[in-house]
């Protein structure tokens, strides 16, 4: 839980940018980039704030490498108003939103339409909540059969295969928590089932190193060795 917050400037050569700055309980410094630019590092409670920033100028180079991509990679997905005629995702592929007035609410797919039944079809409050009950389910389908597909070569390394969640996360694809679980944003039933194993194996390897360092690297490069290119291509879909 975030308990207050500050900006710091990061610095690299002439290359400068304000960070938002979240002090939460975890003991790990983590630094995020958002498919806007925006920074936010997230550090200790209780670390002083010239530590912090001592740990996040060695992270320049990649900081600057993010905002660079992001500012060369496409555009960020428009947002949406809930009308017929939108395009909108499902385990990667793009469907045509189709909005027909119904008695029974519901959301089915139709070859690559998205059709969602309402009496309010006019709402787009109402077609949005249809759709992120649809999308709810979907993921509760989908979710730990990925799971279920990408944690053998963990527990062969002695992790507990974990209990899963899955819940609205505003700025995280998953996370895996002290407590051995795993938690997915619902909103990646949107991505292909390949970017959404990369997130399941990302967290799962978070069971043995805490942090994005070296062994956290060689584990993951282990289990899938095109993890950074999988990373990207998500960034870039779901932006």
């Amino acid at each position: 839980m975030n308990v207050a917050q500050e900006q710091i400037e990061i610095q690299w050569g002439e290359r400068h940018a304000i960070a938002e700055l979240r002090r939460t309980q975890r003991r790990v410094l983590r630094v995020e980039v958002k498919p806007s630019g925006d920074i936010v590092v997230f550090a200790p409670a209780g670390e002083q704030l010239a530590a912090v920033e001592s740990r996040v100028r060695r992270k320049s180079p990649w900081i600057f490498r993010e905002i660079d991509r992001i500012e060369c990679g496409p555009a960020v997905t428009p947002l949406r108003h809930f009308l017929s005629g939108e395009t909108h995702l499902l385990l990667g592929k793009p469907y045509r939103l189709a909005i027909e007035p119904s008695q029974e609410p519901g959301v089915r797919i139709e070859g690559d339409r998205l059709l969602i039944f309402t009496p309010q079809a006019d709402d787009g409050t109402e077609c949005s909540r249809l759709l992120a009950q649809f999308y709810s389910l979907t993921a509760k389908s989908i979710f730990p059969e990925r799971l279920d597909a990408m944690a053998p070569p963990f527990v062969r390394k002695g992790m507990a295969k974990p209990r899963l969640i899955i819940r609205t996360m505003s700025m995280r694809w998953g996370s895996f928590t002290a407590s051995g679980r795993i938690l997915l944003n619902v909103d990646l039933v949107r991505a292909s089932p390949a970017f959404i194993d990369y997130v399941i194996c990302h967290e799962l390897a978070h069971a043995f190193h805490s942090d994005h360092g070296k062994e956290w690297r060689k584990l993951l490069e282990t289990v899938m060795p095109d993890w950074e290119d999988r990373k990207v291509r998500l960034e870039a879909l779901l932006r």
